[in-house]
């Protein structure tokens, strides 16, 4: 097997029987939105929607415009089928090799393992940030327990 796939594989379902189904699958997809609300440019009322977006071959911004069901056509594209296993990482990334192939490729590179990034929990930001301890009682000073 080689060591980089260069081939992805593209499955284009057929269309949906019943808009109940389509709306639960829109609905799992749509947690977090495609197009962040900062890019939108113009709403026409629901007839089209304008949004900006960086075009790679000119390096400049853009404006599309785009109609409803072109809109939808171009969200359902990325809805993965009801369990369809995404992936996320492949190769010395993936899960199941990560521990043991990423020190391997850090000595192939010659470089040194990075440090790991100490947690900090919420008390700890909180008083380095806001300089005041979120578990003092503003009223009298004492610790808060819970």
């Amino acid at each position: 097997m080689p060591a980089i796939c260069d081939y992805w594989h593209v499955y284009m379902s057929k269309k949906t029987a019943g808009g109940k189904n389509t709306v639960k699958y829109l609905g799992r997809y749509l947690e977090k939105p495609p197009i962040a609300g900062s890019r939108l440019a113009h709403y026409a009322g629901g007839a089209t929607l304008s949004f900006r977006y960086h075009d790679h071959n000119t390096g400049e911004q853009a404006t599309e415009t785009l109609t409803q069901r072109e809109i939808v056509a171009r969200l359902r594209q990325h809805i993965p089928e009801k369990f369809f296993r995404m992936v996320r990482y492949f190769g010395f990334l993936a899960n199941r090799v990560c521990g043991e192939k990423l020190p391997q490729v850090f000595e192939a590179l010659g470089m040194d393992k990075p440090e790991p990034v100490p947690k900090v929990c919420y008390a700890q930001m909180s008083k380095q940030f806001l300089r005041r301890d979120p578990f003092e009682c503003v009223l009298c000073g004492g610790k808060m327990a819970y």
